[in-house]
């Protein structure tokens, strides 16, 4: 976000258990980066934060009161984070954010300009579909690279096998290794290694018209198999999913909570379903709260109606 206030520790809210709100979101949010027990991102001071909190302190060598004041708020901030983990601060700004597409179909030159046209804004991300065959809705590389590079567009991978996610985990790995290393293998692993950065990869899980939930074995295997794909790229697992999909949000949760790693959300919430890009709503959120913030809202698709090609995000 481009213009998000960052408080000093000085000037945030001395937080306790029963605290409730944003700030006590952010806090969740930074004891999960810190490595600690997966918080769910409720809001809430309960007994769960309380304990994670003393946990912190007392890792530390402060005194475990469970209060969050200034110093705790310092050393929260000093602390060494997960590779690629940021914390959502909190504001009460209206928020800008980057638009992007997903789309499909291949990406053709005129794509990109089209896109801007419905968006009213150019698009600065485009959703591929990366799957290990040469079937509907791959990404290919040699068709699809100059059109999105000649506007600057970043393409977001997309992990896509929507009716096997709710199966077990040793479908999840084998999909995650194949989906990841086709990843790697399109752009190249010694040309991402020396970006020196961290690449989300999202599961795209729909929970609705017939198709599968997530289930936690699923996520767990191919979460894993996500993060090992490489030893010189740093692959982030992400998780695309539908903001009513309550199922698929609890065994998320679950599956981090059983060590899985998941570093955001994309949530499909369409509101009125308009592609003009607005800014950041802060209230989309997945059915049931998850250790992991949202990334990314899909706000409208199947855009325009006669073609349905473009998503918007």
């Amino acid at each position: 976000m481009s213009n998000v206030q960052k408080p000093g520790s000085n000037q945030r809210p001395v937080l306790q258990q029963g605290s409730k709100g944003d700030w006590t979101v952010f806090l969740q949010d930074a004891l999960n980066g810190c490595g600690y027990e997966p918080l769910d991102l409720d809001g809430d001071f309960g007994p769960q934060t309380l304990a994670e909190v003393n946990r912190f302190q007392q890792n530390l060598g402060m005194s475990g009161n469970g209060v969050v004041d200034a110093s705790t708020w310092t050393a929260l901030d000093r602390h060494k984070k997960l590779f690629g983990w940021q914390c959502e601060w909190p504001s009460s700004s209206s928020l800008t954010g980057i638009g992007g597409v997903d789309t499909l179909v291949n990406v053709r030159p005129g794509m990109p300009q089209e896109a801007a046209n419905f968006m009213g804004a150019s698009p600065r991300f485009w959703g591929r579909y990366f799957q290990g065959n040469q079937g509907s809705g791959e990404y290919l590389h040699v068709q699809e690279n100059k059109p999105l590079r000649d506007a600057g567009i970043r393409v977001l991978p997309i992990s896509r096998h929507t009716n096997e996610v709710g199966g077990k985990e040793q479908q999840g790995a084998n999909l995650g290794s194949s989906h990841a290393k086709d990843a790697l293998s399109t752009f190249g692993e010694e040309y991402l290694a020396l970006m020196k950065d961290g690449f989300y990869i999202f599961l795209d899980v729909e929970g609705v018209d017939g198709q599968p939930s997530l289930s936690e074995d699923f996520y767990k295997g191919w979460s894993n198999a996500v993060v090992n794909a490489s030893s010189k790229v740093k692959l982030l697992p992400c998780v695309y999913l539908n903001g009513s999909d309550s199922k698929t949000s609890r065994n998320l949760s679950a599956a981090m909570k059983a060590g899985a790693q998941c570093h955001g959300l994309w949530v499909a919430n369409y509101g009125n379903n308009q592609p003009q890009i607005h800014p950041w709503n802060r209230d989309v959120k997945p059915a049931t709260a998850v250790p992991c913030k949202v990334l990314l809202r899909q706000y409208a698709g199947d855009i325009p109606k006669e073609t349905k090609t473009y998503d918007f995000s």
